[in-house]
């Protein structure tokens, strides 16, 4: 077990270095200006998902050729679902919309216009559909699992908005469930996450839509594939609860006002040139 983690691991970090040399130069990728006014280019999400659904391909491939028929479908539904995240993720990147929040983009859609963040609210809600029917779910667990799934992939969005933030939580997500998850849902993430965070933390480029969404799915599918019932409905309350104080306080805020959340959130970044400012978007933390 500890050989194969320790290949999607390093299989991930080496296509995840590659894509993101590739990305940054060859594709014109978005620019924003961060806190500092310094442009970053948007381009660390193309190499996370390609890291992710490249190796997850092989190994699904592998285990249909050992004869696990469910298991190897379950593995190649994932890596497309990670693939039609990634893609709305990267159109809400480049649409440049100016609606914010879950609020902002249903405010747009009651106005006849469905914006990027409304194809990306449908687009994870199918693909968290797909996941939990492939992972067998039926009934309340089939109920609270989608919502759970989808959310998840939006919360490390409402994360993304300081240098290595959504990267930093997802390691260590990825990390923790390493153990007790299947090592293809997230083996591959952390090592796709320990090559790029460096690049974000030193404001070299940041996630995006198309990156974030990612780390968010992939760990939301790993939790729902290893929680029992009553413990989804618990983190889907919880996911709930950080879209509420995004939506409201702001989760810089909370962040900033507990020490140790504070303390993590700054290991490795350069120090915020305003107190109370800390991130790639400056203006609000809802970013869907």
């Amino acid at each position: 077990m500890i050989p194969a983690i320790l290949a999607f691991a390093a299989g991930a970090g080496a296509l995840a270095w590659a894509t993101s040399r590739y990305a940054a130069t060859m594709l014109d990728p978005p620019v924003v200006a961060n806190v500092r006014g310094r442009p970053v280019a948007v381009s660390l999400g193309v190499a996370l998902a390609v890291a992710m659904i490249f190796t997850i391909v092989p190994a699904g491939l592998g285990v249909l050729r050992s004869g696990d028929a469910p298991g190897g479908r379950t593995d190649l539904l994932l890596a497309a679902s990670i693939a039609s995240i990634f893609l709305a993720g990267l159109h809400d990147d480049r649409s440049g919309g100016r609606a914010r929040g879950l609020r902002g983009h249903l405010s747009a859609l009651a106005r006849g216009r469905v914006t990027s963040g409304i194809v990306k609210l449908v687009v994870a809600v199918a693909a968290a559909t797909v996941m939990a029917l492939a992972l067998r779910a039926r009934g309340a667990e089939l109920w609270a699992g989608i919502p759970f799934i989808a959310g998840a992939s939006d919360a490390f969005n409402l994360l993304d908005v300081a240098p290595g933030r959504a990267q930093k939580w997802g390691l260590l997500g990825a990390v923790a469930l390493v153990p007790v998850a299947a090592p293809v849902a997230v083996a591959n993430l952390a090592g796709a996450l320990v090559v790029l965070l460096p690049a974000d933390l030193r404001e070299r480029a940041m996630l995006g839509d198309a990156g974030s969404n990612v780390i968010g799915f992939a760990l939301g599918v790993a939790l729902f594939d290893i929680m029992a019932t009553g413990w989804l409905w618990v983190a889907l309350a919880v996911v709930v609860l950080l879209h509420v104080v995004a939506e409201t306080v702001t989760l810089s805020r909370v962040i900033d006002a507990v020490p140790p959340l504070r303390w993590f959130d700054r290991i490795g970044r350069f120090p915020d040139p305003d107190a109370g400012t800390n991130g790639h978007v400056t203006a609000r933390d809802p970013e869907i």
